[in-house]
């Protein structure tokens, strides 16, 4: 009779700490993604054509991850992304400004659905060479209205890309 006691007793105790764990569960982070056809930028030598031979340096988004924390008024989302800078045959080496972009389609056309930033990457002057850098703490806040869930909202991040050159990209992933 004494062990029925024991294993009731422990019962409501492991039923009283697993429901105030319920409490602390946290609701779904906003999706991020990268986009197919922005995760990718080649830039070409100036003057050149289009061809393998004519490219300056390519750059990737390899990989992101982030955390959000949910506030009060909404979800703020703090992301690091992993970039890869590799030199082409027709490269010059030297310095490159690339940008990227995070957006939540659901603002769009609000211009606060995307912000634009920039880093400054080393491209190698052997061709086949590559560099690998990191960008830290980008942070994006989406509000909330109450009981609106932040996985309702999607994140992409991209390069920002001209018109030729997403074109370009465009026209590669449909081959």
């Amino acid at each position: 009779m004494s062990k029925r006691i024991v294993y009731a007793a422990l019962a409501a105790v492991a039923s009283a700490v697993l429901s105030g764990c319920q409490s602390t569960i946290l609701p779904p982070c906003p999706s991020v993604r990268v986009d197919s056809t922005t995760a990718r930028l080649v830039q070409f030598r100036d003057g050149g054509g289009q061809t393998p031979a004519d490219v300056a340096y390519e750059a990737q988004i390899v990989g992101y991850g982030g955390v959000c924390d949910f506030q009060d008024d909404g979800v703020a989302i703090d992301m690091n992304i992993d970039l890869l800078v590799a030199a082409g045959p027709a490269t010059a080496g030297g310095r490159a400004d690339l940008y990227y972009f995070v957006a939540i389609p659901q603002y769009f056309p609000d211009t606060q659905g995307k912000r634009i930033f920039s880093v400054r990457a080393s491209v190698p002057s052997q061709p086949g060479r590559r560099e690998r850098l990191s960008e830290r703490g980008i942070r994006v806040f989406i509000p909330l209205k109450e009981s609106e869930p932040a996985a309702a909202y999607d994140v992409y991040l991209g390069f920002q890309l001209t018109q030729a050159q997403l074109d370009f990209n465009r026209a590669q992933t449909a081959q």
